[in-house]
């Protein structure tokens, strides 16, 4: 009977290894009536669940096969997988631990050991079981791939960059090594090289998305959005392959990379589905595309949520002493990839210099290009500690920030470009705060404290946001009145403007323009006789399409007029060309606006629901020219057309805003560190008192 049983058994499982999962599911639960201790069919029931990705299944089956034949170093290994997948870590590792404590050698058990370390974020652990199986099986091109994704997490992107060439040496058609080396190269700077191997990597596998996704990510970071889009829709395709479905997440910067090339067909019905969705918790979007695509705070929330739940991994929260003895300055952490001459720099250098050192102890976390411009060595002098840390990789940055006794770390960048958000995962410092390069919720909840203002988050929007929100007595935007203008005006001749017509500006970026608000500007222009809508310039493509969309509307394209970048001071001495900035709606103006009211040009905006669809709002409250804020599109176009067709009501607000350089609270940075240095303190305060975050709100 038993030699029976167990020629059955192989039966079934020859089956298996061919891949009939389900006739070799049959034949070993016959095994199991005959036999309900035979452990390896039990096993093997739980492997095929685990082949099929029913990972709960697979842990209860393998579980019982454990307990018949607690001395198979195979049953703890793809027990602990089956714990992985299910997000089990730490009890992933532990059974990795009993498997290789029977069987020391056993090389996929080290190595899948080693996978569940580097997300759990023990990157050192990691590395060595890493070198255990390198030193086991060095020719195996998978375990040098790991080893290279350790690294790369680390910062260490030359030892990474040897190890996927160690990997390729042994295995040249591995496209996940030259996947992962485009991944090292792009993190590098290496545009050409990074293209160079995804393109091989998909020339090897046609249907990697993950390399569709990540080349889409390097065309879109180059400013080749026509490419991005196609990579991204590849990557989307055969995502849906997969199982469960990946890459869906790609349809908001699809969608972002369309508005970037003012290719708006068919856009406001997919906009509507992705909102949709969004508000369903679906994982549609990166967070940041939707603060352009729709004003909708339940639905960034939602995102934000969605994505920080995916994309985070929650990390050990450190011990922090809540009454540190004999510690006499606040010690304030700035996070940015923004050091240099870059819109937030622009906004925030004076901020660094005003802060009461007395009081304060400020150290600049810098993570992006070491760029030696004017505004890196102005920077480096404000701090009192000024480190390069992008060399380093989260866990690493976290742990110096605590080493170095912060007290608060505030991330400037979000969910913007050059982005870190594992730093703060990992607890840089007590209390964590997002500031000014993110204007909205970042749905995470390691992030204590959101900096705003009374305009920017209304009693009816709180609830969209999920961190405590510090309201600032004015403007929750800081500025440099440093910031220097050109003495020369240009002509606007110079500028290809016309020297005796209305010229409406807007120098957001293109991205944030909509369909809708260009219907609104076309309106205007209509109504405004030999008027001209003076753009900043975008790509080739970008420029066609609008001019096309202006023709589609009965303008001329003419009256569409291009401005080139320019550095800074010459960008806001030619403000003074221009008669009135027209704002973008539902994300705003945030610097452009701030430049366009430092220089002394009329801002008109439409103000939402959202963060980002409130700033220019934010701005105009704070200069005193609440009556440049309208609530409607209608209302929007309606005051554009009068201020147009009113020279003298035009010249007061330019009066206005001449004295608010000197008067206002928005253009007086010592003022505003003094307000925020009260709303650190007072979180400091709490923290230290063992007290949870609450909303801040400061008085006058």
């Amino acid at each position: 009977m038993g030699s029976k049983l167990e020629r059955r058994f192989e039966e079934a499982l020859a089956l298996h290894q061919a891949g009939d999962f389900s006739e070799a599911q049959k034949r070993y639960r016959q095994i199991l009536r005959k036999q309900p201790s035979h452990a390896h069919a039990l096993h093997l029931l739980g492997v095929i669940d685990l082949q099929r990705k029913h990972f709960a299944d697979a842990l209860a089956l393998i579980e019982r096969a454990i307990a018949l034949n607690p001395r198979n170093p195979g049953f703890y290994s793809n027990r602990a997988n089956a714990l992985q997948q299910l997000n089990r870590l730490e009890d992933a590792v532990d059974s990795y631990d009993q498997a290789l404590a029977l069987k020391p050698d056993y090389l996929e058990a080290l190595h899948n050991r080693s996978s569940a370390l580097q997300k759990l974020g023990r990157y050192e652990q990691a590395l060595a079981g890493y070198q255990q199986a390198k030193a086991l099986a060095p020719r195996d091109a998978e375990v040098h791939v790991g080893c290279a994704l350790t690294l790369q997490a680390l910062g260490r992107y030359p030892q990474a960059l040897a190890s996927l060439e160690e990997a390729l040496a042994h295995n040249p058609r591995s496209a996940s090594a030259w996947c992962n080396r485009g991944n090292v190269l792009r993190e590098s700077g290496d545009v050409g090289g990074a293209a160079a191997s995804y393109e091989r990597a998909l020339t090897l596998q046609p249907t990697l998305a993950v390399a569709y996704c990540n080349r889409g990510h390097l065309y879109q970071e180059a400013g080749d959005f026509t490419l991005a889009i196609i990579d991204y829709e590849q990557a989307i395709t055969h995502g849906r392959c997969s199982e469960p479905p990946q890459y869906e997440y790609l349809r908001g910067a699809i969608l972002h990379a369309k508005l970037s090339l003012c290719d708006w067909q068919g856009i406001g019905e997919q906009i509507d589905l992705l909102v949709d969705d969004a508000l369903r918790g679906q994982l549609c979007s990166v967070p940041f595309p939707l603060l352009t695509l729709s004003d909708s705070g339940a639905a960034q929330r939602a995102v934000a949520e969605a994505w920080c739940a995916s994309c985070i991994p929650v990390r050990p929260v450190p011990v922090f002493p809540t009454n540190p003895a004999g510690k006499e300055r606040i010690c304030l952490g700035y996070f940015s990839a923004d050091f240099h001459q870059h819109a937030t720099s622009q906004l925030i250098a004076e901020l660094f210099e005003c802060h009461d050192r007395e009081r304060f102890e400020l150290i600049a976390f810098s993570y992006g290009p070491p760029l030696q411009d004017a505004m890196r060595g102005r920077l480096e002098r404000a701090f009192d500690h000024f480190l390069d840390v992008r060399k380093l990789g989260d866990a690493q940055v976290a742990a110096r920030a605590r080493e170095l006794g912060l007290d608060i770390a505030i991330d400037l960048k979000g969910y913007t470009r050059g982005q870190r958000p594992g730093i703060f995962a990992w607890r840089a410092a007590p209390v964590q705060v997002s500031y000014l390069g993110y204007p909205g919720t970042l749905g995470n909840p390691t992030i204590d404290y959101l900096i705003a203002d009374p305009v920017l988050v209304t009693p009816a929007t709180r609830q969209h946001y999920v961190e405590q929100v510090v309201y600032l007595p004015g403007s929750y935007q800081v500025n440099d009145s440093q910031r220097p203008i050109a003495g020369d005006t240009p002509p606007r001749r110079s500028q290809g403007l016309p020297d005796d017509a209305m010229v409406f500006a807007s120098f957001n970026a293109l991205f944030k323009l909509t369909p809708a608000v260009f219907d609104s500007w076309m309106t205007i222009l209509q109504a405004v006789p030999d008027s001209v809508l003076w753009l900043l310039e975008g790509s080739p493509e970008a420029t066609a399409n609008l001019r096309r969309e202006a023709a589609a509307r009965g303008l001329a394209g003419e009256r569409l007029v291009f401005a080139p970048r320019l550095p800074l001071a010459e960008h806001l001495a030619r403000h003074a060309c221009a008669d009135l900035f027209l704002d973008t709606f539902p994300c705003n103006a945030h610097t452009t606006a701030s430049d366009a009211l430092w220089a002394g040009l009329p801002l008109l905006t439409l103000s939402g629901e959202s963060f980002a669809s409130r700033v220019a709002a934010s701005l105009l409250h704070a200069v005193g020219l609440p009556e440049l804020v309208t609530q409607t599109l209608d209302d929007y176009t309606a005051l554009a057309i009068e201020l147009a067709t009113d020279p003298a009501r035009l010249e007061g607000l330019r009066s206005t805003l001449a004295a608010a350089r000197s008067t206002s609270s928005l253009f007086d940075a010592a003022g505003f560190a003094a307000q925020l240095e009260r709303a650190f303190t007072i979180m400091v305060e709490r923290q230290r008192q063992g007290q949870a975050p609450q909303d801040i709100c400061l008085e006058p």
